[in-house]
């Protein structure tokens, strides 16, 4: 069984094309289980409430909470379904944690450091990192959303993908992560393009 993540900046239309993928997993009827991070669980919650702005912690804390539930989550949900054979996909991991706690250099390498554990218990198949410029990201999210998270702003975004990069770069000896670009593409070709990508390893 596959462990599937898809990354992407806010915006990026990420968590639509994961409920389409999930729409195409089901009319196969390949077996398979859908979450993301944060999850649903005590710490999830913790974390999303931070992200939302509803109370705040330290930059450091926050890095650490993140690292905290991925593990968590991992062990409650994802390697449960991955043994019982469903391929998981996860919206958002641990590259996010990096994307948006990842200040400068050296706390990015302390990032890589809290979600050692999870990474040694089974870093994922294949990470589908959906690329979309930022500029596209903000004009998205202002008109599809009310509310914004404490991430969503043009300077952050810039910072958020130059960072995905610089973890993706960090991590490619061990990580499988595939990069692609859709900018200008229509929901239906991003939809088509992701599931080419799959179908090489299910």
């Amino acid at each position: 069984m596959k462990f599937i993540v898809v990354e992407g900046l806010d915006g990026s239309g990420k968590t639509t094309q994961v409920a389409r993928l999930k729409e195409r997993f089901i009319q196969q009827n390949i077996p398979c289980f859908f979450t993301c991070q944060p999850s649903n669980g005590e710490l999830g919650k913790m974390a999303r409430a931070v992200t939302q702005g509803k109370f705040k912690i330290e930059n450091e804390a926050l890095s650490l909470l993140f690292a905290a539930e991925h593990y968590q989550h991992f062990k409650e949900a994802i390697e449960p379904a991955l043994e019982n054979g469903k391929h998981v996909i996860c919206d958002r991991y641990y590259y996010s944690n990096v994307a948006y706690q990842g200040v400068d250099k050296a706390t990015i390498e302390r990032i890589v450091s809290y979600i050692k554990a999870v990474r040694d218990a089974r870093p994922p198949d294949i990470v589908v990192y959906l690329d979309v410029e930022p500029e596209e990201c903000i004009k998205r999210i202002s008109a599809n959303r009310k509310e914004v998270s404490i991430y969503e702003s043009l300077p952050l975004l810039k910072q958020q993908r130059e960072r995905y990069f610089t973890i993706f770069d960090r991590l490619k000896a061990t990580d499988n992560v595939v990069i692609l670009d859709i900018n200008n593409a229509n929901e239906k070709t991003v939809s088509n393009k992701i599931w080419e990508t799959l179908e090489r390893i299910l």
